[in-house]
């Protein structure tokens, strides 16, 4: 059906292409560089609209995005990638029937469970040559 509306098969327009062909979910940007996610990602992560994530953004839940220029092209965001991850648990919870106020206060939980892993992490291993340098009488 392609060849017959375009005139050309559709594996030589796949290679024509300027973007390769792909059926991966991560978008051009993410996989340039995995640390960061799109909106574009955030929305299919969630399954939520594109204003959705300004809002969650304004509201402290999702947090903010930094500006990347494409030239002539425009801007995006890139958000960090734990964005994604963030987002699909607020919008779980909105679908489970929770509060926007409840949603907050579930992320403000999690958030303290993460900087309690990430200090704990960080602390120094007391090593076993250590402990057992001093005599025992």
């Amino acid at each position: 059906m392609f060849e017959r509306l375009c005139g050309v098969s559709l594996a030589l327009w796949r290679a024509s292409a300027r973007v390769p062909y792909t059926r991966r979910a991560v978008s051009t940007t993410r996989s340039l560089d995995p640390a960061f996610v799109s909106t574009d990602d955030i929305m299919a992560a969630a399954g939520i609209a594109r204003r959705t994530v300004s809002v969650w953004v304004e509201m402290g839940f999702l947090p903010p995005p930094l500006k990347v220029s494409l030239g002539i092209r425009g801007v995006f965001n890139r958000f960090p990638a734990y964005a994604a991850e963030r987002a699909r648990f607020i919008a779980a919870k909105r679908a489970g029937g929770f509060t926007y106020d409840e949603v907050r206060v579930m992320l403000e939980e999690m958030d303290k469970q993460e900087a309690r892993k990430a200090k704990a992490a960080a602390r120094p291993q007391p090593s076993p040559a250590a402990s057992k340098s001093g005599r025992r009488r």
